[in-house]
């Protein structure tokens, strides 16, 4: 109650000076924001948001009037209706563009009092990179993506040690952002693979590797590697996704992200070095693991299979091998006795 008295005492000075109120908002492109208008509370309120000469948003009567809405804000923007006779006007902007950069007026009028408030708006990109691998019955693919740049990106490849040419490439524009996907056939699982992204200001890279195929048997217990060194440091925004790719379906498994997260009960992550400690394995186990380990400046992919061999094997081939041996074993002796038995006839 004290913090919106000394508002509405603020807004009546700045009414009383011919001064409007202003703010600064920063929104995420693509994202919502909320625009803040605060007035002292009356009644029969009239509401107009602006940019420039553009209508926004206006309301009257109790009630949203978007006849002369500008067509590049309709269905995009919402007022809190429950809020305004409390003395909030504040407005939701929502999807945001760099169009919706600059700045805004809101007026509000009520049967005491009128209040004009600005607000400038910036708009912030997110840009953001992702090395993706998909695994079909026919191939292993992995696709490199620069999202939301604000210029074109340079992306090149490289296995083992010699540079690569694309296999495909898909690029996307939103206003002046650029969107690309530059995609790669694996066809040598031996060597690594790595994706580099190059901007004006700044550079991205990722790898992908097989390493060993693991065995065990059924009810057993086993930590799949990661791949992760401690030379590479925990640094600020690390994550850690653990992937199972069986049959061109692919389940997330565990997650490390600051608090290690299991999305099955005998699954949990080493928080040490990021392997999967997996109890009591079945045959249904067996597959293509993934793991992810990513920050803001790389990203590296780790693939191990595993065959899980169920525990009954073993143990019928060593006694389908002994019935073997014995068998022939009788069959000789029989044969030995009948030639011996043969021979004394003759005599």
């Amino acid at each position: 109650m004290k913090g919106q008295k000394i508002q509405s005492l603020l807004i009546y000075l700045f009414q009383i000076w011919g001064f409007a109120e202003q703010e600064t908002v920063t929104g995420l492109f693509s994202k919502d924001c909320i625009l803040p208008c605060l007035f002292p509370p009356g009644g029969d309120e009239v509401i107009y948001w602006k940019k420039g000469d553009k209508y926004v948003h206006s309301y009257y009567f109790q009630m949203d009037q978007l006849g002369s809405q500008n067509l590049e804000y309709r269905h995009r923007t919402h007022l809190f209706h429950e809020n305004i006779p409390g003395g909030n006007a504040s407005l939701k902007l929502s999807n945001l563009t760099l169009t919706d950069e600059g700045l805004y007026s809101c007026y509000v009028g009520t049967q005491q009092t009128k209040t004009e408030v600005e607000v400038t708006l910036q708009v912030k990109v997110s840009s953001y990179y992702a090395l993706e691998y998909k695994k079909t019955n026919k191939e292993r693919m992995l696709k490199c993506y620069a999202c939301l740049t604000h210029s074109a990106p340079r992306i090149s490849w490289v296995q083992g040690n010699k540079s690569i040419q694309e296999t495909g490439q898909k690029e996307t524009r939103d206003g002046v952002l650029y969107s690309v996907r530059s995609d790669q056939n694996i066809i040598n699982t031996v060597d690594p693979y790595y994706c580099y992204i190059n901007l004006s200001d700044e550079e991205w890279g990722a790898e992908w590797k097989m390493q060993d195929q693991l065995s065990n048997v059924e009810g057993s217990s086993i930590a799949i590697p990661c791949g992760y060194h401690s030379e590479t440091a925990v640094s600020e925004g690390l994550s850690v996704v653990w992937t199972l790719h069986r049959n061109a379906v692919i389940s997330v498994l565990a997650s490390f992200n600051g608090t290690s997260h299991s999305y099955q009960p005998r699954l949990q992550i080493n928080q040490s070095d990021f392997s999967l400690i997996m109890d009591n394995l079945t045959a249904s186990d067996s597959g293509e693991y993934l793991c992810n380990v990513s920050t803001p400046h790389y990203t590296t992919l780790t693939v191990r299979t595993l065959e899980v061999e169920k525990s009954g094997n073993t143990w019928k081939v060593a006694t389908g091998v002994t019935v073997g041996v014995v068998l022939l074993a009788v069959i000789v002796l029989a044969c030995l006795l009948y030639k011996k038995c043969e021979r004394k006839e003759v005599l």
